[in-house]
């Protein structure tokens, strides 16, 4: 569940996002358009109390002039996680892998959304210096995703750009499908995928051309201007 609002001021606008994932609600605050702004997250218990608290908070930025907004590239249930390592070390994951491994494929695409400047690090300096680092080829995106995101990709760390390419690429399921197309050839799983730039280098053309024809589909036909 993810509740978006935003206040229009006279210059900018202020926007306050709260996203339930299970018994954990998180808000974020800030400008659109601009980094930072405050972020705090809760443990309510359970999912249900977690919705009521959202819902609370929701009607008291309503009551400050707030409006809420839908997304019209992600739908309202959408709890914006796009991706956990953890979801990947259970089931198939092979045993004699090292369980970096799971963080290998998201983070072939966090170095893209990285060197495609669509990550926010919300005005994190610490953040910005490790970004610097993927940038320089110094840091894969693998070992980003691993040690500044704890695993987790959410549309908290993607500006609004990133957010709605990715769930409409990564999150729908296209991107492992290239992936898979791209680098599995032989290999018995996803998960024996190698983290080098090397790899990475195959798979950068066909993030551009997916991003291309993506950016293309959502500009209006000459047509509907009639």
């Amino acid at each position: 569940m993810r509740i978006r609002l935003e206040k229009k001021n006279r210059v900018t606008t202020d926007f306050v996002e709260i996203v339930i994932d299970k018994e954990i609600m998180n808000v974020r605050q800030g400008k659109v358009k601009k980094t930072g702004g405050p972020s705090w997250g809760k443990h309510c218990g359970t999912k249900e109390n977690a919705i009521l608290e959202a819902n609370k908070i929701k009607q008291e930025f309503i009551e400050k002039k707030y409006i809420e907004v839908r997304s019209k590239q992600r739908p309202n249930d959408f709890n914006g996680v796009f991706d956990k390592a953890k979801w990947h070390f259970r089931g198939e994951f092979p045993d004699e892998l090292d369980i970096f491994q799971g963080y290998v494929h998201t983070g072939f695409y966090l170095t893209w959304i990285i060197e495609k400047g669509l990550y926010d690090t919300n005005g994190d300096k610490f953040l910005n210096s490790e970004i610097e680092k993927v940038r320089k080829r110094e840091t894969t995106g693998a070992e980003f995703f691993e040690r500044n995101l704890d695993g987790v990709l959410m549309d908290d760390d993607l500006m609004e750009l990133g957010n709605e390419f990715t769930y409409n690429y990564y999150e729908k399921g296209k991107f492992l499908k290239d992936y898979s197309e791209i680098l599995l050839a032989d290999l018995p799983t996803l998960y024996h995928v190698q983290d080098n730039w090397a790899n990475y280098e195959k798979l950068l053309p066909v993030f551009e051309k997916r991003f291309k024809k993506w950016k293309k589909s959502k500009k209006p036909k000459w047509w509907k201007f009639n």
